[in-house]
């Protein structure tokens, strides 16, 4: 294993954008403020591919599992360690990735042989309700697979309501989302949104399950124990809405817009638009650092946006930095408060790159 020095990064108004391996991030506008980042090293997730997706952290047993999307595979990572533990093959691909340790399970959404009627759905050449997707289940003890269920045509966000026992899954490019009982690993029911979904979201506050509806410009709102839309939400200011963050314990989202690169923040009880702010280029996945009170918002353009949200409905930014090529997906520990940032071809290999913010 090779691991890196170490190199700080600084984002702040009045200075160059950050630079890493000799490419600048353009950088939106920014509040006078400043964060640090310290590069712990990047550390190896086998061959390169195409692309890596989302990941899933399992904080208690220190296990990172990250969607090796183009190689169609799932990746077991000791995040105390810093190794690679397991490389699990035979899936087509491998988008969305949720833990839940409670019950000792894994969820992954698996695209299928339809992958190539999807795309001709993203084209507007053919609509399709359903597909040969799937939503794969498997024991986080030893890894077996238990169960494979109906996931649509591209299934891919995935959101866990603890108090139903349900898990929720965005049908990307066939317009629903998934409902599965995890008690049972059953197949429950498939709520359409008549429109491209973006991710998905399940807040404990409200008792509701969120989920955007990004060719809508819309923020969907789903009773989990009726599992209906009860009502949908405007996004004026926002277009193409896919990434979305719920405030831990305020019934505030958080969207981002990767169609005009802005960060929305919604009351969920409302559906106002109570703050608009830019970010990095083309966002994507977005973690929350609950101590630390940090929103981070990575981006396909390897940006990553950093706002202080200890006021939830006014996120205050802090920076633009680029973080890497690819660097779109991003996992944060908030034990360690360490970010995660799964790179899909680093001279050949696919990597893990650690980065550790300073106060």
């Amino acid at each position: 294993m090779r691991q890196l020095a170490s190199t700080l990064l600084l984002i702040a108004l009045g200075t160059p954008a950050a630079i890493v391996h000799g490419h600048a991030a353009p950088s939106p506008p920014q509040e006078r403020t400043a964060i640090l980042f310290s590069r712990i090293g990047d550390f190896p997730l086998g061959a390169g591919t195409n692309r890596i997706d989302y990941q899933g952290l399992d904080v208690a047993n220190h296990r990172l599992y990250i969607a090796k999307m183009g190689a169609g595979e799932l990746i077991a990572f000791d995040v105390q360690k810093n190794r690679m533990l397991a490389e699990l093959p035979g899936f087509p691909k491998v988008t969305g990735v949720l833990v839940v340790p409670e019950l000792h399970k894994l969820y992954a959404s698996v695209p299928g042989a339809g992958l190539v009627s999807s795309l001709r759905v993203a084209l507007g050449m053919a609509g399709l309700s359903s597909g040969d997707g799937a939503v794969v289940v498997l024991d986080t003890d030893n890894l077996h697979v238990i169960a494979r269920l109906p996931g649509g045509v591209f299934p891919d966000g995935i959101a866990y309501d603890q108090k139903e026992q349900k898990a929720f899954v965005s049908d990307e490019l066939g317009d629903a989302v998934s409902v599965i009982d995890a008690r049972a690993n059953r197949f429950v029911a498939r709520i359409g949104l008549d429109g491209q979904v973006g991710n998905v979201r399940y807040d404990p506050i409200t008792g509701k399950v969120y989920v955007l509806v990004q060719s809508r410009n819309e923020l969907a709102v789903i009773d989990p124990t009726a599992d209906q839309v009860v009502t949908r939400y405007p996004l004026p200011g926002g277009d193409h809405p896919h990434g979305l963050m719920l405030a831990p314990g305020t019934a505030v989202a958080y969207v981002a817009c990767d169609g005009n690169d802005r960060l929305l923040t919604v009351d969920l009880a409302t559906g106002k638009i109570l703050d608009r702010k830019p970010l990095g280029h083309d966002p994507d996945v977005m973690a929350i650092d609950p101590s630390a009170k940090r929103l981070y918002i990575a981006a396909e353009s390897g940006n990553l946006s950093t706002f202080n949200i200890a006021v939830p409905t006014a996120p205050a930014a802090l920076g633009t930095v680029f973080v890497g090529e690819d660097a779109h997906s991003i996992a944060v520990d908030p034990v360690s408060h360490r970010l995660y940032f799964p790179l899909s071809d680093v001279g050949g290999r696919a990597v893990l790159r650690v980065l550790d913010p300073k106060p």
